[in-house]
């Protein structure tokens, strides 16, 4: 008998091959080839996907891009102009998902991190879009923003 595979298997291993170095080292290596000269206008803040909202981390709640990982997967970028913290657990809360992941497993899986960009200065805010348009081209994450395409 001969097996044949799903577009959806097929897509979802190609992810997986292109994505084999560590997510967290690949998402702050990115984020350096193109904001390094502005580095110093961000905070990194890297937690647990279930301590997002008890987090007392400086900056946590301030503008920024958030991006969920987990072992070598990323698996969604986002921002938010005013909170990334708050706008990253309603994607957990509202169970972002598509035809390979639900982001509510994130609750409960013990390598599932956040990694905040956020900036320091919540005038600076407008550098959160160029960041996080830029990650989600470089890193292509699992589940894609919609207004990106």
């Amino acid at each position: 008998m001969i097996s044949v595979e799903s577009p959806k298997i097929t897509k979802l291993k190609s992810y997986i091959e292109v994505n084999k170095l560590d997510a967290r080292s690949r998402i702050e290596e990115i984020f350096l080839q193109e904001f390094s000269i502005i580095k110093a206008k961000f905070h990194f803040v890297d937690i647990p996907a279930p301590s997002l909202l008890t987090s007392q981390e400086e900056f946590i709640s301030n503008p920024g891009v958030y991006i969920f990982y987990s072992g070598e997967k990323v698996i969604k970028v986002g921002r938010h102009l005013i909170n990334s913290r708050k706008r990253a657990w309603q994607h957990i809360q509202d169970n972002t998902k598509n035809d390979y992941f639900e982001m509510k497993s994130l609750k409960t899986d013990p390598l599932a991190n956040v990694f905040l960009i956020n900036l320091k200065d919540p005038k600076d805010f407008h550098w959160s879009a160029a960041v996080e348009i830029f990650l989600e081209i470089n890193l292509n994450p699992l589940i894609r923003s919609k207004r990106l395409g």
